[in-house]
């Protein structure tokens, strides 16, 4: 699947992999138009602003999606978060130390370099091998906020982030500076 402002085009492996992958993958991809898109990270060790938050909310769309009652979206969202955990805590088994941090080369983050281009640790490393640590550290970064401020208040927050962000690109200090 590949997103962008106004489409979503749909592989046909996402198509066949039954309605709650399709959903899901779309849910998640349309939430790439505001998290990735509308708002993007500054660099790519702040790939977690964009998959974080699109998985995080995934997991609130597809719930309105398929019009769940308040404790069967609850039910849902907490299997799938269980089920997170495990992935990741088996991909953080299995993983070298460096693969395992939100900003890998947090010291030069949003630094740029004499030709212009942004300091990344991993990002031109042909043989990284795809990783899940930025979508569920995030993920998990992100339902911790949630569930402590609340809903009201932490969907307020995202309505406000979103409109006082929207078209730049962005370090992770504002979000902890917005709180």
């Amino acid at each position: 699947m590949e997103e962008s402002p106004h489409l979503v085009f749909l592989s046909q492996s996402a198509l066949t992999g039954g309605r709650h992958l399709c959903g899901t993958r779309l849910c998640h991809e349309i939430a790439h138009a505001w998290f990735g898109l509308a708002i993007g990270a500054r660099d790519w060790t702040e790939e977690w602003l964009s998959e974080g938050f699109a998985t995080h909310l995934e997991d609130v769309f597809w719930a309105k999606a398929q019009q769940l009652a308040p404790h069967e979206a609850q039910e849902q969202q907490e299997l799938r978060a269980s089920l997170r955990w495990r992935r990741l805590q088996d991909e953080l088994r299995n993983s070298p130390e460096q693969l395992q941090v939100l900003r890998p080369n947090k010291e030069k983050t949003g630094h740029v370099s004499d030709s212009g281009s942004s300091v990344i640790k991993h990002g031109l490393n042909p043989e990284k091998v795809f990783m899940q640590v930025h979508y569920l550290k995030g993920y998990f970064l992100l339902r911790f906020l949630a569930k402590r401020l609340g809903d009201d208040t932490y969907f307020s927050f995202l309505r406000k982030f979103v409109h006082t962000f929207h078209g730049q690109l962005i370090l992770s200090q504002v979000i902890y500076e917005s709180l």
